[in-house]
């Protein structure tokens, strides 16, 4: 690529951060404040901020891909159908009482309840521990440890502390 053509690319990828960055410290609806983006994540109220909130907390550290592709992603990895305009109106708040089959795909594509999406104060699972555990090698880890005696198990965790450091993962140290 020539070097105008890196231009406009690193221009579009700037252009679809502060889109995103936007969207997510986006009013509630007109009567509230805007965001202050140093004030941690937005309050999740509705199915459409909570529908984004999850999709971003999916794609994590990388830009989310598009309605297409993550209505494709929910259709092969549940089994159950949910078109590209459907989850566009969910997440945009044109439609907000989804049919029960759209709250098993959600549900179950991202680890929640059903009720998660339609309960104003559903409880919510520790979202951290249901993030790990959508790594493959996070429960691969956990099902080989099962049955370690206590001493391995404690060798495994300092190793794994170790790494985090080395990998400047945490800002505090665990207990």
């Amino acid at each position: 690529m020539d070097e105008s053509t890196l231009d406009a690319v690193a221009l579009f990828t700037l252009v679809d951060t502060l889109a995103i960055v936007r969207f997510a410290n986006r009013p509630m609806d007109e009567h509230s404040p805007a965001r202050d983006p140093g004030a941690g994540p937005a309050p999740t109220r509705t199915l459409a901020d909570k529908l984004n909130a999850l999709i971003l907390e999916y794609w994590s550290g990388q830009k989310p891909p598009g309605n297409a592709v993550i209505a494709q992603r929910i259709r092969a990895e549940t089994g159950l159908s949910i078109s590209t305009g459907y989850l566009w109106m969910l997440r945009t708040g044109v439609r907000d009482n989804p049919t029960g089959s759209h709250l098993q795909a959600l549900a179950k594509f991202f680890g929640r309840s059903p009720a998660y999406f339609i309960e104003a104060d559903a409880p919510e699972p520790d979202d951290q521990l249901a993030a790990a555990l959508r790594s493959r090698d996070v429960v691969r880890i956990a099902l080989r440890s099962d049955g370690l005696s206590d001493h391995s198990k404690k060798a495994i965790l300092s190793m794994i502390e170790h790494a985090r450091m080395i990998e400047k993962l945490d800002a505090d140290p665990p207990d």
